[in-house]
C-alpha cells in the first residue's frame, strides 16, 4: 500500500470527480482546492484558504431585527466588494440568529466545530 498524496486539483473535470467522490461518501465539500489520492483512488480533498470565514459577535439584546438585517447586508457587500462570491459565516447553534440564517440566504454545509490551531 502506498502513502496518500495531496495535490492541487488541475481541471474542472477533476473537480467534478472529487465532488462526486465526496457526495458518494455523504460529505458536502463546497469548494475543494486539493485532491487526496491513495493507490490511484480519490480518498479525500481539502479546501485550503479558498473561502473567507466571517466570525461575528453581537452583544445579546443590543440589536434589533432591522439592525441585524442591515449588518448582514453590509457584511455581504464588503465580501462581494473584495471579490468573494461566497463565504462561510460561523454561527453558534445556540445563537438567537440560528433559526433565521437560512431565511436570510445562508445554506448549512454540515454540523461541525470550528477549531483554532495554536
Amino acid at each position: 500500500m502506498s502513502l496518500p498524496t495531496a495535490r492541487k486539483i488541475k481541471s474542472k473535470e477533476e473537480l467534478k470527480k472529487v465532488l462526486a467522490a465526496a457526495r458518494e461518501d455523504n460529505h458536502n465539500m463546497p469548494t475543494p482546492t486539493h485532491v487526496i489520492e491513495k493507490d490511484g483512488k480519490i480518498v479525500g480533498c481539502w479546501g485550503l484558504g479558498n473561502i473567507p470565514l466571517v466570525s461575528v459577535w453581537h452583544k445579546e439584546g443590543s440589536l434589533g431585527i432591522r439592525d441585524s438585517l442591515n449588518l448582514n447586508c453590509t457584511t455581504k457587500s464588503i465580501k462581494y466588494d473584495r471579490g468573494h462570491g461566497i463565504f462561510i459565516i460561523a454561527c453558534n447553534e445556540n445563537s438567537p440568529y440560528m433559526p433565521f440564517m437560512e431565511k436570510v440566504g445562508y445554506e448549512p454545509v454540515w454540523k461541525t466545530n470550528l477549531l483554532l490551531s495554536k
